[in-house]
């Protein structure tokens, strides 16, 4: 008995595993970008590669190892605005 008929024809593990690698390649650069983001090794990224067990792998990750402290981002402010505060802080120290 061939594995065709079972199967019903067209389908099967090829076609799962060509969706798994078509997945995983389109998540791979958001993937990275977060674990970047986050202050984390990206090297969690190959966790994706594992078909069955690699996402649920990479997400538990994410979820239960702790993130660094990152520093805050300094606030971007349009030129004016950091002009303003700059001369309201020199205004404050005279007095």
């Amino acid at each position: 008995m061939k594995m065709d008929n079972v199967m019903g024809g067209i389908g099967g593990w090829p076609v799962a595993l060509a969706i798994h690698v078509a997945l995983a390649l389109l998540c791979l650069w958001p993937a990275i970008r977060l674990l970047r983001r986050a202050g984390l090794p990206t090297v969690w990224v190959a966790w994706l590669i594992v078909p069955v067990l690699g996402w649920p792998v990479f997400a538990s990750l994410l979820a239960f190892r702790t993130w660094p402290n990152m520093p805050p981002r300094p606030e971007k402010l349009h030129p004016r605005e950091k002009l303003r505060r700059e001369r309201a802080a020199a205004d404050a120290r005279k007095g």
